[in-house]
């Protein structure tokens, strides 16, 4: 790998190798490219919007809580839409239909009969809604 050679004359191989050099917590691996790995994906995804869309911000620095709230919100909208336009646990959906970071503080018992879940044959399976 070209970033991991200080003698490399690639100018962004010693971009990243300065930047590797000043940030020691920064790993940097190979990832086997279309093997699903959904971290892999994900990125090939925002990657491919910044080549159509262009860069939405300078490059600039941005104060870290920003960029982390910006991260959060985006995150936050795409769980939304696919637990809106999702078709498993419904029934949860139908009580909660909004996304969020914060814990329900919901009990087992309490998911196990909003989902018919009882763990034990001698109870009933089905609960009537009431």
């Amino acid at each position: 790998m070209a970033s991991s050679n200080s003698k490399s004359t690639n100018e962004t191989a010693r971009k990243i190798f300065k930047i590797l050099l000043t940030n020691p917590r920064i790993k940097v691996s190979w990832v086997k490219a279309h093997a699903g790995n959904i971290g892999n994906e994900r990125e090939d995804q925002l990657a491919k919007y910044a080549m159509q869309h262009g860069q939405p911000y300078s490059l600039t620095k941005l104060p870290k809580p920003h960029i982390k709230g910006l991260f959060r919100k985006s995150m936050l909208e795409e769980w939304q839409t696919s637990w809106k336009n999702g078709d498993t646990v419904r029934k949860i959906y139908n009580i909660m239909p909004s996304v969020s970071l914060s814990p329900t503080n919901w009990i087992r018992e309490d998911v196990n009969v909003l989902l018919s879940t009882w763990p034990f044959p001698c109870l009933p399976q089905k609960v009537s809604p009431v």
